[in-house]
Order: C-alpha cells, then structure tokens, then sequence
C-alpha cells in the first residue's frame, strides 16, 4: 500500500485527465446525453484510468451518490478497511480521497443550479477535517466571448478553498464556435 500523499495526488492527476482527455472525448463524440451520462462516464474513465491493481492494492473504492453530512456527493473515491467488521460498508471507509461534484446544462440552464453545488462543496470543505480533494465539474453548454467568461468559485470563495479544490469546466466559446475546456485549482 503506498502513502495516502501519493494515491491523493496520484488520484488528483488522473481527475484531471479523465476530464481534460476522456470526458473531453465523450462530449465531442456525442456520448454524453445530460447529466446522469456524464456521472457514469467519469465513474467508468477514473475506474479504468486508476487501474483495478491500484484500487486493489490502495483499498480503493469509487462510489456514487456517497453520503457526506445530509448531502449526497455525485462521485467519491474512497479507502476502506477491508478487515473491517462492520455490518454497513459505509462504515468500513477509512478516508474520503476525493469528491467530485458534476452538472451539465444547456443554455436555457439557470445558473442557481451551478452555483447550489459551489456552495454545496464549500460547505464539504468547512467542515472537512482531513486532506479530501473536491472537484467540482462543470458542462455549461452556452456560448460566451472569452473575455465575458467567469469562474464559478469566486476568489473570495477560492482563497477559503486554498488546496482543496478543483473547478474543471467546459463551455461554448463564441469566437471559435467549440466547447473549451479547463481547469483551476484553488
């Protein structure tokens, strides 16, 4: 079992890869139909890209819809105690390795519902108490000049998020007439 610094960030980088190249992919190969494909295609892309032998070894599990508080997080990568005795498996989780929060909205999408999660990872990261990364992952499907487009986190909100979260996001870039993708780290 290696250390959980390095399955953090190890975990941390294939994040960022399942969006920046496979779900990337998915959304111009048309695969992702609204948000509930999306969910199941970063499940699939992050279980395959980790690799069953570094689940294994690492105690790993990738569970959607974990509980966290009276929230549900969309995806979570977890280490369990597999020696555990416990009668419920969420009561075998050692740590929460990461969370991830997804949406994917079309344009006529408000944008109360983008921000309902920002602060739904926010309030994770205020009561956190160990070293969770979040990871908020964003489709937007509407179209802006570069120069008009906004993170979702604020900075005010990013200075009190400094080195728990991730905002991976895609949307419509007028100018060029195709869907950008990026990521900020807090």
């Amino acid at each position: 079992m290696l250390t959980t610094t390095y399955v953090s960030q190890f975990v941390h980088s294939v994040i960022k890869k399942v969006w920046l190249e496979d779900i990337k992919k998915d959304y111009d190969n048309l695969s992702l139909l609204k948000e509930s494909s999306l969910q199941n295609a970063f499940y699939f892309h992050l279980r395959r890209r980790l690799g069953e032998d570094f689940l294994e070894e690492n105690h790993l599990k990738i569970y959607p819809e974990f509980k966290l508080g009276e929230n549900r997080a969309d995806l979570a990568v977890v280490a369990i105690d597999p020696h555990s005795t416990e009668e419920y498996l969420k009561d075998c989780v050692t740590e929460v390795i990461s969370v991830i929060e997804m949406k994917y909205k079309g344009r006529y999408a408000r944008e109360h519902s983008f921000d309902n999660d920002v602060l739904k990872v926010l309030s994770y990261i205020n009561t956190k108490t160990d070293n969770t990364m979040y990871y908020l992952a964003f489709i937007r499907e509407m179209y802006f000049h570069p120069d008009e487009v906004t993170n979702w986190v604020s900075e005010e909100q990013g200075v009190k998020a400094k080195g728990s979260l991730t905002e991976m996001y895609s949307y419509g870039d007028s100018e060029n007439d195709h869907m950008v993708w990026g990521i900020k780290e807090y």
